[in-house]
């Protein structure tokens, strides 16, 4: 380990903080428990700890807000579902041959995200 990692670690233990048995998945140094938060003094990160049955897992902490910005922004299904709705109107205006099979397509996707809305699915 290097100096900082241990001046570091041992601040942190001057401080009041509990060292615990777990280790940080990104740098191996030891986790301290302080001021309620599980936290790595290499990585300066609030960490995790997760038990499953006898499994523990130790893992980043990310704020809840975080989680549910990146999986909105990772997949939308409503904006998905307004994209294929897009094209099928786009394929209405250009082939009226096939306008009742469009038509009911669409109303299909339009029942679907109704649907996502009323179960706020995002």
């Amino acid at each position: 380990m290097e100096d900082k990692k241990i001046s570091d670690a041992v601040e942190l233990l001057l401080k009041g903080a509990k060292m615990l048995a777990h280790h940080c998945p990104e740098c191996s140094m030891p986790l301290f428990l302080h001021e309620g938060k599980v936290i790595c003094p290499s990585c300066r990160k609030e960490m995790e700890i997760v038990e499953k049955g006898d499994e523990v897992t130790v893992k980043l902490k990310e704020e809840k807000e975080k989680v549910e910005k990146r999986v909105k922004e990772e997949f939308d299904i409503e904006e998905e579902m307004k994209e294929v709705l897009r094209i099928y109107i786009k394929r209405l205006a250009s082939d009226f041959d096939s306008a009742e099979e469009t038509i009911r397509t669409i109303e299909g996707i339009l029942s679907i995200i109704e649907k996502i809305r009323k179960l706020n699915i995002r």
